[in-house]
């Protein structure tokens, strides 16, 4: 009795180990297609519209970087994309990529930055599970929560009406226009903790 105990420990063990090996050897494919399919669909024609009136003329989308920013409470590396726009050899405007938890997990965003005038050029849901009708509607570009970002300076920080800052919330998706917030927030903190390394020194 004991034996087979042990022996269906055993089994159990290697097909969890197996399954694990599976599930990321499965990720590890689709991150990639799942990034590309972003890349495409939702940054490149957004930061052609935040980009494009800025005199933007370098591939922006070929010369993003990655940076590291160390582990989350669970060990996973956290890592910031930034899209860097040049005018011939000078960076005038960024755009990075980050997170905050919303109402229905992590609501990652996309803000572009004008360096030479101190303001947001606009802002992107790139993904979110928030509630249909209420938190999803930061996933909507003509969302006066989404337009009323652009043009705003971003030097003093960001933060919502309710926090004492100039952005008004979505009515009945607080923790939605919350997380939004955190994450340009996270933005905008990491522009300037970062500086030297967005901008290649």
């Amino acid at each position: 009795m004991r034996d087979q105990i042990w022996y269906m420990i055993l089994v159990l063990g290697l097909a969890g180990a197996i399954a694990g090996v599976a599930l990321a050897g499965v990720k590890g494919m689709t991150d990639p297609v799942i990034e590309s399919y972003t890349l495409e669909q939702k940054v490149k024609p957004s930061l052609e519209k935040f980009f494009g009136p800025a005199g933007i003329d370098n591939d922006y989308i070929a010369d993003r970087v990655k940076l590291e920013l160390g582990k989350d409470d669970l060990g996973r590396m956290q890592r910031l994309t930034v899209f860097k726009g040049k005018k011939g050899a000078e960076v005038t405007a960024v755009a990075l990529q980050t997170a905050a938890s919303g109402y229905g997990g992590d609501l990652t965003v996309l803000t572009a930055f004008d360096l030479v005038n101190g303001t947001i050029l606009g802002v992107k849901t790139l993904d979110q599970k928030e509630t249909m009708g209420l938190g999803a509607r930061t996933a909507d570009d003509t969302e006066p929560f989404i337009q009323q970002w652009a043009g705003k300076s971003f030097e003093g920080g960001v933060a919502l009406k309710s926090n004492g800052g100039e952005i008004d919330a979505i009515s009945g998706a607080t923790i939605s226009s919350t997380a939004f917030t955190e994450a340009v927030s996270k933005a905008v903190t990491l522009l300037g903790e970062r500086n030297a390394e967005i901008m290649g020194e």
